[in-house]
């Protein structure tokens, strides 16, 4: 299996010892403790807690995989330990553990197997959280692990940032606060495994303590870990909020004053309807270039599209001159678009078979269809399109060519009574680019990303400009080294006339939207 497949990442050693120490510092003075890790993996955390001196630890270790369960039994040598090769959602006991530990698998629903199905949604009821909440195996660890706990145990898990900021994972968060008195949540400026994209963080969850609340910090460095020198600080606004946890070093202040501002808008939903472009089940194959169009006699069944966001760098619109630039390139820019009663040629079947020994009708998006290669709502060309995922800023751009767009983007048209140019020109502002981040998700290597339902919320102060105004601010956007100097135009413009804010105001939005960003690009 792969690692996709069995979400297996390992820990790094400074992590898992940090976690472990952290753990066992809360039992100071006890004299014995049991300890599971319901995945051990490369046994990272077992090789950490066989260095405890002062405690007898009762250590009971699973795993799936019974090469690394072999492998991780090594690094224990004491006699108080039970290494079991089974599937922790498989896993009954009696036992109420003192701590549970681990860096557990990072499995998509799509992934698990239907018996894994089955006992995570299981799981789940029998905790009153909704099936919703089944969309990762990480979750249904962490709600079966908070079951077999002692009435003062401790949970510390390694976890996918997804905790922090998506929408599955909000029940997930209400049902850690009604569990445990004391939650401490680490997060990072480094990525902390050899997986690409996957941004973690660390939780520790107390059934009892003292000093009860929500608590975070943010790691720049291990040797901050090593050191123990990092603050936790308590957020109460945050977490009565509905602002996403990731945003932790955000002040109550800074919360109060952007969440005032919020609720004088409309929102996207307001001025516009936007929908996902389309879904070809298999862009490498359905996309293609001018090149491999040319090879298989395909230009009568093709139509143009922009792939990704990527491709558009730098420009407010999108013109026939600049999808040409795309064929010149030599990118994949034609949709390959067939139709249920299309004749198929011979150059094309020669096609159909490369996708077809790639096994992409067995996708499963291309085996509900009529005939795998057929692509359904494929509708009309967009007049606006938004890059659901982005980088330095979210792009918004009128599309003035013929082009589709794949689903890496929202096709936007305006509602009766709102002009397109305007609703583009409003976008650009600091406010609702902050707003973006605060209410987007971000994942590794920076990538920001609005899901449906995030955008379509997305608050824009909008004010109306003519054609000739467009016009310079077009240019202006082609020409411009950074976006920073396209919100300093736009900024007094845009908020000063919709919500009367003042420089000093903006340039504490600014300040703000930086902190965010710095924060997501780890710089």
């Amino acid at each position: 299996m792969n690692k996709k497949e069995t979400g297996s990442y390992y820990t790094p050693s400074y992590l898992a010892s940090f976690i472990s120490k952290r753990v066992l510092s809360h039992f100071e003075g006890r004299k014995r403790m049991s300890i599971l890790e319901p995945s051990v993996g490369d046994g990272a955390f077992i090789f950490e807690l066989e260095k405890a001196k002062d405690i007898n630890i009762n250590l009971t270790a699973l795993d799936i995989n019974e090469v690394e369960l072999k492998t991780a039994s090594k690094k224990w040598s004491k006699k108080t330990a039970s290494f079991i090769k089974t599937d922790f959602l498989e896993f009954s006991t009696d036992k109420q553990f003192s701590a549970v530990v681990g860096n557990p698998p990072y499995v998509k629903k799509n992934i698990l197997t239907s018996r894994q199905i089955e006992l995570s949604k299981e799981i789940h009821s029998s905790e009153k959280l909704t099936e919703a909440s089944v969309k990762n195996i990480w979750t249904t660890f962490l709600v079966k692990s908070n079951t077999i706990l002692a009435k003062n145990g401790v949970l510390a898990f390694v976890l996918p940032s997804e905790l922090l900021q998506v929408k599955f994972a909000d029940e997930i968060r209400e049902y850690l606060k009604k569990q445990f008195e004391r939650i401490e949540i680490f997060t990072f400026n480094d990525l902390m495994f050899e997986c690409k994209g996957q941004d973690t963080i660390v939780l520790f969850a107390y059934k009892k303590s003292d000093d009860k609340g929500e608590y975070f910090a943010n790691i720049s460095s291990k040797e901050i870990l090593e050191q123990n020198s990092f603050v936790l600080k308590n957020n109460e606004l945050l977490v009565t909020s509905k602002v996403k946890w990731t945003h932790h070093f955000l002040t109550s202040d800074e919360l109060i004053f952007i969440d005032k501002l919020k609720k004088e808008l409309k929102t996207v939903n307001d001025y516009s309807e936007s929908r996902p472009g389309i879904v070809t089940a298999a862009n490498k194959f359905f996309i293609i270039n001018k090149e491999t169009e040319s090879q298989y006699k395909l230009s009568k069944y093709t139509k143009p599209i922009i792939q990704k966001g990527q491709f558009v760098n730098g420009s407010v619109v999108f013109n026939d001159s600049d999808f040409k630039q795309l064929e010149d390139d030599n990118l994949p820019s034609r949709l390959l678009q067939l139709n249920e009663d299309d004749r198929v040629s011979n150059d094309l079947r020669n096609y159909l078979k490369q996708g077809e020994s790639s096994n992409i009708p067995e996708r499963y998006k291309c085996k509900i269809r009529n005939k795998w290669y057929v692509i359904p709502n494929i509708s009309v060309k967009p007049d606006a399109i938004f890059f659901k995922r982005s980088h330095l800023y979210p792009k918004l751009l009128k599309n003035n060519s013929n082009a589709f767009v794949t689903d890496s983007a929202y096709k936007i048209s305006m509602r009766d009574s709102y002009d397109l140019n305007s609703f583009i020109y409003s976008f650009y502002n600091t406010l609702t680019l902050l707003l973006s981040e605060l209410d987007g998700r971000y994942y590794g290597g920076g990538v920001l990303e609005l899901i449906p339902s995030e955008f379509k919320k997305l608050p824009i102060p909008y004010i109306e400009i003519n054609q000739s105004e467009f016009e310079k601010f077009t240019t202006y956007f082609e020409n411009k080294s950074n976006i920073e100097q396209i919100l300093n135009q736009n900024d007094f413009n845009v908020l000063n006339s919709t919500l009367g804010i003042n420089e000093e105001n903006i340039k504490r939005l600014t300040e703000i939207r930086n902190k965010l960003k710095k924060k997501r690009l780890r710089t």
